[in-house]
C-alpha cells in the first residue's frame, strides 16, 4: 500500500468519525421528562378481635381428716371423699380442659408504596421572542462548524500529501 492511498484512506476516516460525532449531537427539540420515585410509607391502627386459649393444668390435693364422706364437683374440678380406718381421705382434681376467652389485641399495620412520578417540563414563555437573525445564528452554526471542519481537514490532507 502506498503512502498517498493510506493518507487518502486515513482523511476519509477522520471525516467520516467527525461528520458522525457532529450528527450524532445534533437532535431536535423534544420535551423534558423528570421521572420521580415517590416512597411513602403508611401506618394504621386498627383493633383485631381474636380468641386465645388458655389451658388449666391439672392440679390434685388430698387431705386426710376426722370426718364423714363427701363429694363436690363443678366445671373445673371434682372432688372425691372416702372414711377409711376412721380417717376421711379428699381429693381433688381438675378437669383438663381448654377455655377459649375473646381478647382484643391492637395492631400496627405498616404500607410500603414506591410511586413513579412523570413530569413533563413545559414551554416556558419569554418575555421577548428571538429575532430571525438570531434564529438564523442558531440554525447555522452546525453548518458552519462542519464546513469548517471540512475545510481543516481538506487543508490537513493537502499539506500531508505535500510531505516528502
Amino acid at each position: 500500500m502506498d503512502n498517498k492511498s493510506y493518507i487518502g484512506t486515513l482523511g476519509r476516516s477522520v471525516l467520516v468519525v467527525v461528520l458522525f460525532s457532529l450528527l450524532s449531537g445534533c437532535s431536535l427539540l423534544r420535551p423534558k421528562v423528570i421521572t420521580k420515585i415517590e416512597k411513602e410509607v403508611e401506618y394504621r391502627d386498627r383493633e383485631v378481635h381474636d380468641t386465645a386459649t388458655v389451658e388449666i393444668p391439672i392440679e390434685v390435693e388430698r387431705i386426710v381428716t376426722r370426718d364423714t364422706s363427701s363429694h363436690l364437683e363443678n366445671s373445673f374440678a371434682k372432688s372425691d371423699a372416702v372414711v377409711s380406718g376412721g380417717y376421711l381421705h379428699h381429693s381433688l382434681e381438675s378437669i383438663p380442659q381448654i377455655i377459649r376467652v375473646p381478647v382484643v389485641v391492637h395492631v400496627t399495620d405498616t404500607i410500603y408504596r414506591e410511586k413513579e412520578a412523570v413530569e413533563t417540563i413545559k414551554e416556558v414563555k419569554v418575555e421577548k421572542p428571538l429575532s430571525w437573525s438570531q434564529k438564523a445564528k442558531i440554525g447555522a452554526f452546525p453548518w458552519l462548524v462542519i464546513g469548517f471542519l471540512g475545510l481543516l481537514i481538506w487543508v490537513t490532507k493537502k499539506w500531508w500529501l505535500r510531505l516528502p
